[in-house]
């Protein structure tokens, strides 16, 4: 039996890590001018979380299966709350990326324990819908932050935003020291363990596949969103106010495509098709994203349509970790090797469109996106053989 209470505290807690990522990008004006920190420390306190999930995700993927993930996603909350409280006292650049380095770790450590914990509480029948309305977690969070820090910082300031996020973050800590999830048997839990549940997921070729799709998926979708305000100031002529609250409703469509995901798994949609046919609507939406001739309405319309279809990935990718881990026991470590991919594409994803732009202008932009759904369509299909073979094994 589900216990659907217990994916609402994981989603719950998704969500409110989430706001220590949506709180940073809204706050940088008023850091500069009270730390002095320069864009390059501002670029590290927005993307040291993806460096450090790229570099280490796999092992905290396995610390979170050693801890069980109910601890693991307490614990990731505990540091999260502990960071943000560090920073909102801190009065140097020093101090606060410290704060910053304890709530990425923290972060990673929740967002790879979630799917362990909800693995343990669902029945195999209700796993896409489940992991659908886990997907919404970083939409759902960010943009909800983005939201409310116009409202927070002129009254608050910067440090009332990192207290709110801590605030809110400990409702889910508290809970889930209170559930009561069973507990995965676990084997010799001793460094020999680490290294053989680090090479159980390494050499199955699915881990890649799976990682790779959702490295394509967040290169792009990251590139996308973390210049859509940009693209809305400099081509269609947008105030800054604005240009914040409508990429925040467009990354908060992306949760309607995570539950639309969901939703086609759980009517029987082959998990291939759920990612191949997003792939093409990446493509067929940027090029009127990035397409200078349309109207401001369409372009808009078109990014939000982008952030639907591509809701449909992660939703699906974050269903299949529970299958094709290679143990029960692992779900912990697989989740932590995607999400791995994740975070490597979105670290050089913006980077990437970024010169592109440089070079070209944004009418490039369409054809970087292009590139990386190609990977994704190739990667599905190869997702495709894969679970054939497995059908057939099992018949």
């Amino acid at each position: 039996m589900t216990r659907w209470g217990h994916v609402a505290i994981a989603v719950m807690g998704g969500i409110a890590a989430a706001l220590h990522v949506g709180k940073v990008p809204p706050a940088i004006p008023m850091l500069r001018a009270e730390l002095g920190i320069d864009l390059v420390a501002a670029g590290w306190l927005m993307g040291l979380v993806s460096v450090l999930g790229a570099a280490c995700g796999i092992f905290i993927g396995r610390f979170t299966d050693y801890l069980t993930h109910r601890r693991a996603m307490a614990l990731g909350l505990g540091l999260l709350i502990a960071g943000s409280l560090m920073g909102a006292g801190s009065n140097s650049e020093m101090l606060l990326l410290a704060s910053r380095t304890i709530e990425s770790v923290g972060l990673i450590m929740a967002s790879v324990a979630a799917p362990g914990l909800i693995a343990a509480s669902i029945d195999a029948r209700d796993t896409g819908l489940a992991f659908a309305l886990w997907g919404i977690w970083v939409p759902a969070g960010v943009s909800a932050m983005m939201m409310i820090s116009p409202f927070l910082l002129p009254g608050f300031g910067w440090r009332g935003s990192w207290i709110f996020a801590a605030a809110v973050s400990l409702i889910p800590m508290v809970a889930l020291m209170l559930i009561k999830v069973p507990k995965p048997a676990h084997a010799d839990r001793s460094f020999t363990s680490l290294a053989t549940a680090v090479r159980l997921t390494a050499i199955q070729p699915m881990s890649w596949v799976i990682a790779g799709i959702f490295l394509a998926y967040s290169s792009s979708f990251m590139a996308v969103f973390g210049f859509l305000p940009t693209l809305l100031i400099e081509e269609m002529g947008i105030s800054l106010t604005a240009a914040s609250i409508m990429t925040a409703l467009a990354v908060l469509a992306n949760a309607v495509g995570n539950v639309l995901g969901g939703l086609l798994a759980r009517w029987g949609a082959p998990r291939w098709t759920l990612i191949a046919g997003p792939c093409i609507m990446l493509t067929l939406t940027a090029f009127v994203v990035f397409g200078y001739g349309f109207p401001l309405w369409l372009r808009y319309g078109a990014s939000v349509a982008y952030a639907i279809s591509g809701g449909l990935l992660p939703a699906t990718i974050m269903g299949s970790l529970p299958v094709y881990a290679p143990r029960r026991d692992l779900v912990g470590t697989f989740s932590g090797f995607v999400m791995q991919g994740s975070n490597i594409g979105q670290c050089f994803g913006p980077m990437l469109l970024a010169s592109i732009v440089a070079a070209s202008g944004w009418s490039g932009a369409p054809y970087y996106i292009l590139a990386t759904t190609l990977l994704g369509f190739a990667l599905a299909l190869c997702l495709r053989q894969m679970e054939q073979r497995i059908a057939a094994q099992a018949a």
